[in-house]
């Protein structure tokens, strides 16, 4: 298993670990934290063939999409017709 590392990418610095859950019989997942953001992410489950190289590829690309998609302007009216649609169904 490959230890913790960090690496540059866009101008931030990410630190990367695995980490297992507390349930017994729970898989690893590459937990990672940004500079600059708070949060942690764990956007996949370990796996043997994972490489410094590839963890890192798939990281920096995980969190373009994030920031992609936090940039995305949120239509409220979309958003309040899929809920009435979501209702309808359940009164159904």
């Amino acid at each position: 298993m490959i230890a913790a590392f960090t690496f540059q990418e866009d101008n931030r610095t990410f630190g990367c670990r695995v980490e297992t859950g507390r349930t017994e019989g729970a898989q690893p997942w590459w937990w990672f934290s940004v500079s600059g953001d708070d949060h942690r992410y764990a956007p996949f489950q370990c796996d043997a063939a994972d490489t410094i190289e590839s963890v890192q590829l798939r990281i920096a690309s995980y969190y373009r999409a994030l920031l992609e998609r936090r940039a995305l302007p949120l239509d409220l009216r979309t958003t309040w017709q899929l809920r009435r649609q979501n209702l309808a169904a359940l009164k159904r």
